[in-house]
């Protein structure tokens, strides 16, 4: 005779759920256990009593090779799933998972809409694979509604999370979903298929145990697996289905992935409730319910710097107490907590509450997976480098900042960067080089699930961090023809100490510069490389290499920039002079001699060139005058001739747009230069100079607001006595009331404000 079967329906991280199903286990003693959940992942159930599992944690299972394509199966410690398998190791029981095996995602014309209407089952995190209900509803809520309640969370929570029921909760669970199945006009083909694996597999095992049976499946499918259609049926449902080879492991989760808020509708609103209805629910007093809740609330709101009295948090245990016995529940409820908390810690300030909704309700908990179970050769070396480092993976953003000079600090950031290769995103840069040279750097460090697929992706390049990080860059260099993304990639190897990364990566970036025609792309990836050798590094460097490369590139841009500024629009202006400033910086922090002379030399001809680009030839005439190549005359017959009528206006507020770049103090400095500028803008005809205000706010828009003000005042006074032609606006009476009623086009031109 075949074993007697108990199906026990549950909903996914129902605290509630989880412990009468403890309580059911306990009273039925079966001599099997199934459970609903991935069959490859069977032998890692082994491993949920080992002491260093703390969940929230997940089962990740993906087809041999292929990671990107990996679904999640998540658990908390108040899964039914996650208690069950405990349960049956505790009491050596065998105990095994039971679904359809692992299919590939269809191809995108493939897809069909989702099938997947599961109240309770371990649910699969894909996009592809996206849980959506029957009947375009929650079956929770077809049944809240049948009861008179218009809220379905609510409604199951009270009937069964907030409470331990008997093992008799789960033929009532069961009856009630068969009456909503019943009202289903059609259950998708999926669906019926994993039902029919299900039962092929609780057949089997009926006959082989000497014992009852205990199948623990989402409440959905609980009236399937009563129902016996005969094999051939089910054999017909699951045929033409293609096994694929699997692997899986377990990993961290969070209790913000398991949270419906952060967009995974597991069927958990809110982990750290469900979290604490757990750790509590034992105690059968609704008074520590409550009280353990306010206080923990109080606390985080004092650590916030908001006053919580000792008093108020008695209140707000009476009024939650208070509140459920008059809506009739045997419980306090997160919503009579929650008004609780709100009227009497809060005092009905709503901003006040939202840091208990975010830590307390959510919750911030990160799970950890024990050292000795399998994992991932790179999730294995990352976790070994988390506790050597003490960088505690955290699901809320924390900043950190990083001193260089120090081991631990250096270790730390090259860990993070080494991950940020792997497109392990981690970490995230703030701030570098900055406060204490080039020995700081500041992260946001935020744990996301998704790491673990990455890590488990690019196992392929090597089996620890280190070796991975370097062989992806240098797989990803050969396949880059752009040598700002080289560039940006031989940085990245610098920050994560791979200098032979590194150095293959600048020999591919010298070759591909010698076939590169943009030299201002040339001068961009220059800067980060000279930055480097000039002021040097907490790691180790690949010093002849990053010389041969800043040599050549320099060589390079020295030699193709006469014909560069050539054929520029006003924006391909603009971002040439941002290019050349970049460049001239990190020639002059070079310290080659012969070098520098044959930049200024070509800045000469830049300045000079009548058929370069406005605003280049401006730039040149500027750095050449700020080195004291040119003096105070050569400067000047410059301008002059940039500024002469006949020179389109267009031209000549480019010219000087890039003259004037990000410091206007050559005017302020040199009477005659501000003479030549003043007398050519007051030459303008009214249409003529309302062309030019635009031209001429980008060119004040770098200038600080002292250096305006000091402007402002200079030309108000007059420009002096130094320069030739200067004028003193005070002397003509005409001249002043001209001025006055100008002085406002002339604040917004500068940019100061009537205050200022």
């Amino acid at each position: 005779m075949p074993a007697p079967v108990h199906i026990l329906g549950i909903r996914h991280h129902g605290p509630g759920s989880a412990a009468s199903l403890v309580r059911a286990l306990d009273a039925l003693a079966p001599a099997h256990v199934l459970i609903e959940g991935p069959p490859e992942a069977s032998d890692l159930i082994s491993l949920a009593t080992l002491p260093g599992m703390a969940p929230p944690i997940a089962l990740l299972v993906y087809p041999k090779g292929q990671p990107e394509v990996a679904r999640f199966y998540p658990f908390a410690e108040y899964s039914p799933e996650w208690q069950a398998m405990r349960w049956a190791l505790r009491h050596e029981v065998p105990v095994e998972f039971v679904d359809q095996p692992f299919e590939l995602p269809p191809e995108p014309e493939e897809t069909t809409e989702s099938e997947d209407a599961d109240t309770g089952s371990v649910p699969e995190d894909t996009e592809q694979d996206t849980t959506q209900v029957l009947l375009q509803q929650d079956p929770l809520q077809a049944l809240a509604t049948a009861a008179g309640h218009s809220d379905g969370e609510a409604w199951w929570n009270a009937l069964v999370e907030q409470s331990v029921n008997a093992p008799s909760v789960f033929e009532a669970i069961t009856k009630a979903m068969a009456s909503v199945r019943e009202s289903a006009d059609e259950i998708p083909p999926r669906e019926l298929a994993r039902e029919a694996f299900m039962r092929l597999r609780l057949r089997q095992v009926e006959k082989e145990s000497d014992g009852p049976v205990a199948f623990i499946c989402g409440a959905w499918h609980a009236p399937a697996l009563l129902e016996r259609p005969s094999l051939a049926q089910d054999r017909a449902l699951v045929k033409g289905r293609k096994r694929v080879n699997v692997e899986g492991c377990w990993v961290p989760w969070t209790d913000r992935r398991l949270a419906y808020a952060s967009g995974y509708g597991a069927g958990v609103l809110s982990p750290g409730w469900y979290r604490h209805l757990w750790q509590r629910l034992a105690d059968g007093d609704v008074v520590t319910l409550a009280a353990h809740w306010q206080a923990q609330a109080a606390e985080l709101l004092r650590a916030s710097g908001v006053a919580a009295a000792t008093a108020s948090v008695i209140e707000a245990v009476r009024l939650a107490v208070n509140l459920a016995a008059l809506r009739e529940l045997p419980v306090p409820g997160l919503t009579e907590l929650q008004d609780a908390s709100l009227a009497t810690l809060c005092h009905g300030d709503e901003v006040m509450y939202r840091l208990v909704q975010e830590q307390l309700v959510i919750g911030e908990r990160v799970g950890e997976v024990d050292e000795s179970a399998p994992q991932p050769p790179l999730q294995a070396d990352l976790t070994r480098q988390q506790k050597r480092l003490r960088l505690k993976p955290e699901a809320t953003p924390k900043d950190i900042s990083l001193d260089l000079r120090t081991e631990a600090g250096l270790a730390k950031s090259t860990l993070l960067h080494r991950l940020v290769l792997l497109e392990v995103t981690w970490g995230e840069l703030l701030d570098a080089a900055a406060g204490r040279g080039t020995f700081r750097e500041v992260w946001r460090l935020l744990w996301e699930p998704e790491h673990s697929v990455k890590l488990a992706e690019a196992t392929l390049y090597g089996p620890t961090i280190a070796q991975a990080a370097a062989a992806r860059a240098t797989a990803h260099a050969d396949e880059v023809s752009d040598c700002l993304a080289l560039a940006e990639l031989v940085r990245h190897c610098l920050l994560s100490d791979l200098p032979e990364a590194a150095e293959r990566i600048i020999d591919r970036l010298q070759a591909v510069a010698v076939d590169t025609n943009d030299v201002f792309v040339l001068m961009q990836a220059l800067s980060p490389m000279v930055e480097v050798q000039r002021y040097g590094s907490a790691r180790q460097l690949p010093t002849a290499a990053l010389d041969r490369l800043i040599d050549s590139l320099a060589v390079e841009v020295i030699a193709g920039i006469d014909y560069g500024i050539h054929g520029l629009d006003a924006q391909g202006d603009q971002e040439a002079c941002t290019a050349i400033r970049s460049f001239h910086r990190s020639i002059a922090l070079v310290g080659d001699e012969p070098l520098l002379v044959r930049w200024r030399d070509a800045l000469g001809r830049l300045r000079d060139d009548r058929n370069g680009a406005p605003g280049v030839r401006g730039l040149s005439a500027r750095l050449r005058y700020d080195d004291e190549l040119d003096d105070s005359a050569t400067t000047a017959k410059a301008l002059s001739q940039a500024l002469s009528p006949a020179t389109a206006i267009d031209e000549a507020g480019r010219w000087l747009e890039g003259f004037l770049g990000e410091h206007g103090d050559v005017l302020l400095l040199d009477d005659t230069l501000l003479t030549l500028v003043d007398g050519w803008l007051t030459a303008q005809d009214e249409d003529t100079f309302l062309e030019l205000i635009p031209m001429m706010r980008r060119a004040f828009s770098n200038f600080d607001a002292n250096l305006r003000r000091r402007l402002l005042d200079l030309i108000t006074r007059g420009s002096g006595t130094s320069g030739k032609g200067a004028t003193h606006i005070g002397e003509d009476a005409a001249a002043d009331a001209a001025f006055a009623r100008a002085l406002p086009l002339l604040n917004s031109l500068l940019g100061v404000s009537r205050d200022e």
